[in-house]
């Protein structure tokens, strides 16, 4: 039994004393070198910012209307005639030209009988004048003798006294005056003759039919004088100077005008949501159609300290990321003016550095490396010339 203890302790104690050498030898060992991963910074492309007086514009599109356009309305009534051209679409006349004329035949007749009627009435005071009004009877005379009821009645000659004016009062002469005169202007009103230089681009009613007041009978317009209608967005309105000089061009006939900001819309078209804007195109000898489609470019005002940035490089409206300390670092920018694809801005610092791309899961305090954009365009132009050099080579073994 006895013997059996002493074979146990020592076999324990043997197990014992090789895991202490075990462990005694495991310390001597060096211990093995971790692989710590390496640091990467993203790389990030960047400007200075530099601020610079800036002239900016827009680029939109719209359609050619007259400046002026006519409805040709009657206004009385009775049977329509043409006059000098036919009244037929696309028909052109000058100022002046008898567009039509409504039969005024009755009307003139009537008129004639006013005037004849006027006339025995102030040849039946003339003694009355030479014997109550002697100082002023010989305006009277002459007045009556120049009255021809072929012509349009001159005004009646002025009165010397109350007196005076009171008898022709009572005699009717100045109620048939003024009713000769109410009809001469109702008779010019059967004619109707150009305002101006134009031509015909709607005709409603052919000549010979009978016409009411109010009767539309078709729309001019003026020649040589249009304008340019273009939609602007309600953004980019504030920004444009009224009268300011316009560039006009024409993509389909390549051919180029200068107009002027005539007028802005005070609403917003319902159709596209923007404000139109009015450009008169001055007139340079080539031929413009109404309708025609044409491309403005419109200069906006100048802004005097900004710098141009990629929309896309804003976060949050007016948000941006510079390179300081080989850090990311957010800061706010006051935007100026937004466009598709720019954003003109100021408020920071000149000299840092600008990050102008859009990054993806980028914060602040993020360690970066930066490049600058004109780095980049440095070897863009190295790779051009490089491939010159190349191909200025090649030829050269070519003709050798």
């Amino acid at each position: 039994m006895r013997r059996k203890l002493i074979i146990s302790g020592s076999a324990f104690g043997i197990i014992a004393m090789a895991f202490v050498l075990a462990g005694f030898f495991a310390s001597q060992k060096e211990a093995p070198e971790i692989n710590k991963p390496p640091i990467v910074k993203k790389t990030v492309l960047t400007r200075p910012i530099v601020y610079d007086k800036l002239n900016t514009e827009i680029v939109t599109y719209g359609r050619v209307e007259t400046a002026q356009a006519l409805d040709l309305l009657s206004e009385v009534s009775g049977r329509m005639f043409h006059g000098n051209i036919e009244l037929k679409e696309g028909q052109s006349f000058k100022k002046g030209t008898l567009l039509f004329y409504i039969d005024d035949e009755e009307v003139k007749l009537n008129l004639k009988a006013q005037k004849s009627n006027f006339l025995r009435d102030l040849a039946g005071i003339l003694p009355d004048l030479k014997v109550d009004f002697t100082e002023n009877f010989v305006p009277w005379q002459e007045y009556f003798n120049a009255l021809d009821i072929e012509k349009t009645f001159e005004e009646l000659p002025k009165t010397k006294s109350d007196k005076e004016k009171i008898f022709l009062a009572t005699q009717g002469i100045y109620s048939a005056y003024y009713s000769i005169k109410s009809a001469e202007v109702n008779s010019e009103k059967y004619r109707y003759y150009a305002p101006f230089n134009g031509s015909l681009i709607q005709v409603n009613l052919q000549s010979g039919s009978f016409v009411n007041e109010g009767s539309n009978i078709g729309k001019i317009i003026r020649k040589g004088v249009h304008e340019l209608k273009v939609a602007v967005e309600t953004k980019d309105i504030p920004w444009i100077i009224p009268h300011s000089e316009v560039e006009i061009y024409s993509e389909e006939t390549r051919q180029s005008w200068i107009g002027n900001v005539a007028r802005i819309s005070d609403y917003v078209n319902q159709n596209t949501q923007s404000v139109d804007v009015f450009i008169a195109i001055r007139p340079n000898g080539k031929r413009i159609y109404d309708g025609q489609f044409f491309q403005a470019s419109i200069p906006l005002e100048t802004i005097t300290n900004g710098m141009i940035m990629p929309r896309s490089a804003i976060y949050n409206g007016d948000e941006v990321f510079i390179v300081q300390d080989s850090l990311l670092k957010v800061k706010r920018v006051k935007v100026l003016r937004l466009t598709d694809e720019n954003a003109i801005f100021n408020g920071l610092e000149e000299g840092s550095d600008l990050v102008v791309e859009p990054l993806i899961g980028a914060y602040n305090n993020m360690l970066v490396e930066k490049r600058e954009q004109r780095d980049i365009d440095l070897e863009l132009g190295e790779s051009r010339e490089n491939k010159k050099m190349e191909g200025e080579t090649r030829s050269a073994k070519a003709g050798s």
